[in-house]
């Protein structure tokens, strides 16, 4: 069964309104980067194109995805290219809003769907899904409530794909300073798309999302690439020299993966 909804928090409702400005500047007429999804290449060193390889290779016919946080539905559209049949909720009226136009542009409206939602208290019945996944979210939300929820509207043998920043102390320590937030700043922007309350996850939220998922595995990327940002466009398609010298590295160097600033969650319920 579900949950029936509660008023907001404070922090959600700075979220929405945050995400409801955000969603304004969406241009619907943007192209769609599919190649995640239909090219034959495969960037293994790239966390963001490794959900989707995860995703895929999870795929079975007539598998229902619940994009968790689904923004205006970007990612949303990938995994209908996949072939799944697609789920989606955003605190956002307006995300979802831009969410149900742009799968009407690509001819998807019947593929997915998509409701107003925090992701704390989810609007779907218990064992609802084959596949989760979640893009850069839960440093947004409450964890615990958050992944119980997942866990709840996950198939027994489902499995929930989570891409999270997280924190690496002796790194975090330098990125905190003074200096590198002048040049970096932390702060709220719709540029950098850093909200009030966002933060990394740390040793606490991964021991919280272990206790929920035992089964828990983490795979982990960027010691170098957290520098692309000063010199690389967020948007840029060509493979990044920087993910790919991580790889190399945390492939051949274990211990250096704990230098990881992201990681991807893989959690399976059990049956």
């Amino acid at each position: 069964m579900k949950p029936e909804a509660a008023e907001l928090t404070e922090r959600q409702k700075r979220e929405k309104e945050y995400y409801d400005q955000y969603a304004s500047s969406f241009d619907l007429n943007r192209n769609i980067d599919f190649s995640p999804v239909s090219s034959t290449e495969k960037r293994p060193w790239n966390s963001y194109w490794a959900v989707y390889h995860f995703a895929s290779g999870h795929y079975q016919e007539g598998s229902t995805l619940l994009d968790f946080g689904s923004g205006p539905g970007e990612n949303a559209l990938r995994f209908t290219k996949i072939g799944y049949q697609v789920e989606g909720f955003d605190i956002s009226e307006s995300n979802v809003a831009v969410s149900r136009k742009l799968f009407e542009k690509y001819d998807c409206a019947d593929k997915g769907n998509f409701q107003v939602s925090p992701a704390e208290i989810l609007p779907y019945q218990d064992s609802s899904f084959d596949m989760i996944v979640g893009v850069d979210i839960l440093h947004h939300v409450d964890i615990k409530k958050s992944v119980t929820e997942c866990r709840r509207v996950l198939k027994p043998g489902g499995i929930a794909i989570f891409r999270e920043p997280v924190e690496v102390p002796v790194l975090d320590a330098i990125r905190n300073t003074a200096i590198v937030k002048f040049f970096a700043p932390k702060t709220k922007s719709f540029e950098l798309h850093i909200t009030d309350d966002e933060r990394k996850l740390n040793s606490e939220d991964i021991r919280i999302v272990k206790s929920i998922f035992p089964s828990m595995e983490i795979k982990r990327y960027s010691i170098l690439a957290r520098f692309d940002k000063f010199f690389r466009e967020g948007s840029d398609p060509e493979p990044s020299f920087l993910e790919r010298l991580d790889y190399t590295l945390m492939n051949n160097v274990p211990f250096l993966k704990y230098l990881g600033g992201v990681v991807i969650f893989i959690l399976k319920k059990e049956k």
